[in-house]
């Protein structure tokens, strides 16, 4: 996906000189392409600076380029230079996106559950919204609130089915079930160290609590039961996408191969009939070289 985007800018460039210095964007975004970070923010960071007026593209793959690097404050610089500048920009959202996502990584949770909430509340279409739900939910996750992180985690399995987040949804989800079995399992140890301190109980009542633990440690195994069921479906369909997506690799490079194949055989066929069309001239000029041979000789 970022490689078509990128394509698609880098043909609009080669098109359109809509820059003072378009050869920086479009060193940009070759490297930014190919993952070449560094170059890409060199590049870009020379863009900005040959154009100080028309600030926007270079910003914005700066933003990208410097996330991608894992540069998280210089990220959120320009990301908020991108929004003060150009906050009617149709990027804006993929920017606002990236600052709460930007604000997670540099652990200020808080702050990125408000931008990413305002993102949801702006932009309620917009494809991000599954991943803003999800990096909520990790900032709530990060702070400790497993009770609404799992309620959100829960959301984006529910609501948004075919999201590439849910199965990291999931994924969290059983982590925050095992939280509670560990915690549920610190419970019954307490309660068990205060059960045999003698006080008097009956035998009755003794026999009622080890029948409630009991009854308590067989709906924990269960759990746990659920829970390895659970990660086992989310490898297995980790491994289907993975497959997929090889699949998808190689024929697309098979078809890449064959249109090369038929590119070749094309060219070849030109050629072949380029041959046939030099050499049908090279037989029509040896005949009249023969013909005016013949008339000279006539002539004398």
């Amino acid at each position: 996906m970022r490689k078509k985007t990128v394509l698609a800018y880098f043909l609009c460039f080669s098109i359109c000189s809509l820059f003072a210095d378009s050869s920086d964007l479009l060193t940009g975004l070759d490297a930014y392409s190919r993952s070449d970070w560094n170059v890409a923010v060199q590049s870009f960071e020379r863009a900005l600076a040959a154009a100080p007026d028309d600030r926007t593209e270079a910003l914005y793959w700066l933003v990208m380029s410097e996330t991608s690097a894992q540069n998280y404050q210089r990220a959120l610089y320009y990301a908020d230079a991108f929004l003060e500048n150009a906050s009617g920009d149709e990027r804006a959202a993929e920017v606002s996106y990236q600052k709460g996502r930007l604000l997670h990584l540099s652990g200020d949770y808080e702050t990125s559950s408000k931008i990413l909430y305002q993102f949801i509340e702006d932009y309620p279409e917009h494809p991000k919204v599954p991943s803003a739900y999800y990096w909520i939910g990790e900032n709530l996750y990060a702070a400790g609130n497993y009770t609404e992180a799992r309620k959100v985690f829960s959301g984006i399995v529910a609501d948004y089915p075919q999201s590439g987040k849910v199965n990291e949804a999931r994924y969290k989800i059983v982590l925050i079930d095992q939280q509670s079995v560990r915690e549920e399992l610190l419970r019954m140890a307490n309660e068990a160290n205060a059960a045999a301190v003698p006080d008097g109980s009956s035998a009755i009542e003794e026999q009622q609590q080890n029948e409630d633990i009991i009854n308590r440690l067989t709906a924990l195994e269960e759990k746990l039961d659920e829970l390895s069921a659970t990660l086992a479906r989310i490898a297995e369909e980790q491994e289907q996408q993975r497959i997929r997506e090889q699949q998808q690799a190689f024929e697309q490079q098979q078809k890449a191969e064959q249109q090369q194949k038929e590119q070749e055989e094309a060219e070849r066929q030109q050629l072949e009939k380029r041959r046939q069309e030099l050499a049908e001239l090279k037989a029509r000029t040896r005949t009249l070289e023969e013909l005016y041979t013949q008339r000279v000789k006539g002539a004398k």
